[in-house]
């Protein structure tokens, strides 16, 4: 069975409350009572907002039940991976609870900026009425066109998981996330407590050359390794990987045969970190500690690995998948003149700590989603019965 435990709820309830809350906002206006005083860039949605997962909002408290029909568009800069299709999962999950959606468009950019950024206008040229945007085919301000024109057109404009760069109020209505160089910071501080005075080597894995999500991440992790001089980031920059298990393990492979020992990993996703693991399983060499986002086969794994190698820990952030529920509510709320309080960036803790150093974390077998792919998501908020119809 998959488990829907109060052990997996609480971690992601952590996630949020174990994090620094700041609270603020910025450039958020009221928008009018209704639909017609509602527009594409001022809406009262806490815009720029940062916060935990402990402020989430209700869709029920700002989709009217009696509201206009409104047609959503999603396009995702990658769109191929298990990550991508768990999060269109979430974000229908999340529409079906508001009866004023007629459905959900996806595109899938596969990597190609071009394809991406046609999907967006081609989407705003139809008249969509609201399109949430991963822009990571590409760097941010990349997309940035393609998102002004979709805006000018009278779409309403959600970027979520990557920074599209630009302005929220100006060339979109908002940017929601999770603050990269905050999760680095906390990557890069366990590493520090588990390394100790000894200290060690440590290698950064990214995704796609220039992403911004992995290099802001590097730039929060670097931060707290300067701060240890007894800690060396191996590489100046994340070493690219176009989040591929296959890419990681030969980079990782050759990072191995250099001959340097290595006495930590950061990967930013965490079917890149399962490329790493099965490089150092090639080379026949102990696995050291790694953290990365979560991921079943780490999950699912790591009592198997921990048995081969006593010196491996793992410690895991949530992938965030629920992000684009977050994007939909905001979206929602400006279309429909209602209110939409919670962040739109948010700092998370440490969702899985093998070592159970970090309170309220839970463990990698608690974790653990039995029945679902290996590089399925264990913080994902959908429900036992929807993972099933997913993966099934």
């Amino acid at each position: 069975m998959i488990p829907t435990a109060p052990a997996r709820r609480a971690g992601l309830a952590v996630i949020a409350l174990g994090a620094l809350v700041l609270a603020g906002c910025s450039s958020t206006n009221s928008a009018g009572g209704g639909t017609d005083d509602a527009n594409n860039l001022t809406a009262d949605i806490a815009a720029g907002s940062t916060g935990t997962m402990d402020r989430f909002a209700d869709i029920s408290d700002i989709c009217p039940a009696d509201g206009e029909q409104v047609s959503v568009g999603v396009v995702d800069g990658y769109g191929t991976n298990t990550w991508s299709k768990t999060v269109l999962a979430e974000i229908e999950s999340e529409a079906a609870k508001c009866a004023a959606i007629s459905g959900v468009e996806f595109i899938a950019g596969r990597g190609d900026l071009e394809a991406t950024t046609s999907g967006i206008t081609s989407l705003a040229a139809k008249g969509t009425d609201i399109i949430l945007v991963i822009p990571d085919a590409g760097p941010g301000e990349a997309h940035l066109p393609a998102i002004r024109q979709a805006t000018q057109a009278g779409s309403i404009v959600v970027n979520f998981a990557s920074d599209p760069q630009g302005t929220a109020g100006t060339d979109y209505l908002d940017y929601t996330d999770q603050i990269p160089a905050f999760v680095g910071k906390s990557k890069a501080q366990w590493i520090v407590d588990q390394l100790g005075d000894a200290g060690g080597n440590v290698v950064f894995f990214g995704g796609p050359s220039g992403a911004l999500v992995s290099t802001q991440e590097f730039a929060g992790a670097k931060e707290v390794f300067d701060a240890n001089p007894q800690i060396t980031l191996v590489n100046s920059e994340p070493i690219w990987t176009n989040w591929d298990p296959a890419q990681a393990q030969q980079a990782m492979a050759g990072v191995l045969s250099q001959g340097q020992p290595i006495n930590a990993i950061i990967a930013d996703y965490g079917a890149s970190a399962s490329g790493v693991i099965r490089a150092y399983e090639a080379a026949g060499q102990p696995l050291p500690i790694l953290t990365s986002t979560d991921d079943n086969s780490l999950s699912c794994g790591f009592s198997d690995l921990k048995a081969k190698n006593p010196q491996y820990e793992l410690a895991t952030v949530s992938s965030r998948t629920w992000i684009g529920r977050v994007a939909l509510r905001k979206a929602l709320a400006a279309k429909f003149g209602t209110s939409d309080a919670e962040p739109s960036l948010y700092e998370l803790a440490l969702f899985e700590d093998s070592t159970g150093s970090t309170a309220g974390a839970i463990t990698p077998d608690e974790a653990c989603l039995s029945s679902a792919p290996s590089d399925a998501t264990p913080s994902t908020l959908l429900t036992a019965d929807e993972i099933t119809r997913l993966f099934g």
